[in-house]
């Protein structure tokens, strides 16, 4: 049988929204206090032009086709080209990427807006540079011949969230302004079968993820983005230090243009980000190589708007960033755009 929870996430990233509860507050401080100011970021390389540039990068998650625009640009020697030498550090339930940039494990970071907000308001000097995923792929996933498409439709309805999902639930339902109160919440854990064999009408998913599962059994589902309904934090940002994005722009820049050159190959061939997953990437995970394939097509309905459309993948819509910080607000994180977000590194791609 192929593993099914390895390649989800689990309460420690799904709850990132959390008050208090994204970061470990006491351990994150006691780094802070412990690494000083910005020291820590010039430790990876000089930038040397006779010597690729040594670029850590701390994925989000464990090594799955979400990462394959990264794994193809490392296989076909795109980064290589641009310079760079970047070293892929896996993910998993207990990573803190955060923790792992301050603390000079990693130069760039991948995580969402909110544990990078959270960590920015404990005094991280972290600023979000670029964004993968520009919708949140949190959604309600409901079976296709009993869609809920929008917010009205939750009404009357059983819908089963995680634990871990309990507080972005919460602040999709401010955040879209729905009265829950005739809606039946029933706990779940991080597995699709709830809705497939109908226990419950819908449940909070991730749409790149737990979709993918049931379709590679065969199963239509339906999807209702939270971000499609006010919930606008952004997830897969690229982040490092202040001082690294000051420091050593145009390597962070070029890293994106390897980013964005594996993305756009893998947008435009899904099986390629499949064939470097299980063959090396994830080849330890036992992963199951048809839901890799429905998940690997359906990174373009979270990675692909208007905006980047006209103005390429990675970039950051100024009003986007706007909604992110309103929608952090109803999380507890008080952070400001300019605290948290800088075209610096975009702006010299």
């Amino acid at each position: 049988m192929k593993s099914q929870g390895i390649d989800r996430r689990t309460a420690i990233k799904r709850g990132a929204a959390a008050v208090g509860g994204l970061l470990a507050v006491g351990p994150l401080s006691a780094l802070l206090a412990s690494c000083g100011d910005d020291s820590q970021s010039s430790s990876s390389g000089s930038g040397s032009s006779t010597q690729p540039f040594a670029l850590p990068y701390q994925l989000s998650w464990l090594p799955n086709v979400e990462h394959s625009g990264t794994y193809i640009s490392i296989e076909e020697g795109t980064f290589t080209d641009l310079g760079l030498d970047v070293q892929v550090l896996p993910g998993g339930p207990n990573a803190q990427t955060v923790a792992t940039v301050v603390g000079g494990n990693a130069l760039v970071g991948g995580d969402g807006a909110d544990n990078i907000g959270a960590g920015r308001s404990q005094g991280a000097k972290i600023k979000i540079f670029g964004v993968r995923l520009q919708k949140n792929p949190l959604c309600i996933m409901s079976l296709a011949d009993s869609p809920i498409k929008t917010p009205d439709d939750l009404h009357g309805k059983t819908i089963g969230v995680a634990q871990g999902n309990q507080t972005p639930w919460e602040v999709f339902l401010k955040a879209a302004d729905i009265d829950d109160s005739d809606i039946t919440i029933f706990p779940v854990q991080y597995d699709p079968a709830p809705t497939a064999n109908g226990e419950v009408d819908g449940q909070v998913v991730f749409a790149i993820n737990e979709p993918a599962q049931l379709a590679a059994k065969g199963i239509d589902t339906n999807t209702m983005l939270f971000a499609d309904y006010g919930f606008s934090i952004y997830a897969g940002c690229y982040f490092a230090l202040e001082d690294t994005i000051k420091n050593h722009t145009e390597e962070l820049a070029a890293f994106l243009k390897g980013e964005r050159d594996g993305f756009e190959k893998n947008l435009a061939d899904p099986s390629l980000g499949v064939k470097y997953t299980l063959e090396k990437y994830g080849k330890d995970l036992d992963l199951d190589p048809k839901q890799q394939q429905f998940q690997s097509e359906l990174l373009k309905t979270v990675m692909v708007t208007p905006w980047t459309e006209a103005n390429g993948l990675l970039t950051m819509d100024p009003a986007e960033i706007t909604r992110n910080i309103d929608t952090l607000k109803l999380a507890g994180i008080e952070v400001s755009s300019s605290d948290l977000f800088t075209d610096e590194v975009l702006s010299a791609m």
